[in-house]
């Protein structure tokens, strides 16, 4: 009787470690699948960026008449991957590097890559709501908090007020615009504060807004921000690629460049 009961926990031991073995190989791969998909698009914007910059401003003006509805050059090369690609954000020092993405629904690129396939990690993408051509006075981008600090992965850092001033400007491109954000809140929340309203039935509601996020930020920014103003709210969950009800969100001021 003790040898088979010995018997049985020497094989709940090897299943505990096998299914722990597969978590943890699986938990790798997320990680190096999401870094090469990453790496293979940046340096897709990178090469576009550095072609740009090499040609002449002569060049430059005979190829590109002035309007707010132009393709910028540099996301040539990035639609000709994917016609869903609409913009780029960026933060310096940090590794937030990414390509936005935008498909009809607010679920499809939590865990597609910018080549549509699928990715534990998904990708940082636009609400489908937002519309790039007149930005709403909310615009909304998701994306996984990846514990490497990719993708929204460093958001949780701005919750301190000395990451926050040494990182005040989150740079925004779309395919039309670029632009610069203030940051002036960051917070955690629940799911139980809608954060996420992109457009306001009057002045009044939209300044209401503003008013709670900042009683709610964990930061103080010297950024003027009215009811005249567009926002930019980033969000993620509060933990890698699990999804719960708490999340990280900052938000900062549109300002074009």
């Amino acid at each position: 009787m003790k040898k088979k009961a010995s018997k049985l926990v020497t094989l709940l031991y090897l299943v505990v470690f096998l299914f722990s073995a597969f978590s943890l190989a699986r938990y790798l791969y997320t990680y190096y699948e999401t870094s090469k998909s990453l790496k293979e698009v940046q340096d897709i914007y990178q090469a576009t960026l550095a072609t740009i910059e090499a040609q002449s401003v002569d060049q430059m003006e005979e190829t590109q008449t002035p309007s707010t509805s132009t393709i910028r050059p540099q996301f040539h090369d990035l639609l000709a991957v994917n016609r869903q690609m609409i913009g780029w954000i960026s933060v310096d020092g940090t590794k937030l590097n990414n390509p936005i993405l935008q498909a009809d629904n607010n679920d499809f690129y939590l865990n597609h890559n910018f080549r549509d396939q699928e990715s534990r990690a998904g990708s940082v993408f636009m609400d489908y709501r937002n519309n790039i051509l007149n930005m709403n006075q909310n615009t909304i981008l998701y994306g996984h908090a990846m514990k490497n600090n990719t993708m929204f992965g460093s958001l949780k850092n701005y919750l301190k007020q000395d990451f926050a001033d040494d990182h005040p400007i989150i740079y925004l491109d779309t395919l039309y615009e670029g632009y610069d954000i203030e940051v002036f809140a960051a917070y955690e929340t629940t799911i139980d504060f809608y954060y996420i309203e992109t457009d306001f039935t009057s002045i009044e509601a939209y300044q209401q807004f503003i008013d709670e996020i900042q009683k709610r930020s964990s930061i103080q920014m010297d950024v003027a921000v009215s009811p005249d103003d567009k926002i930019l709210t980033l969000s993620t969950c509060k933990d890698s690629v699990m999804s719960d009800d708490h999340r990280f969100v900052v938000q900062g001021k549109l300002v074009r460049r």
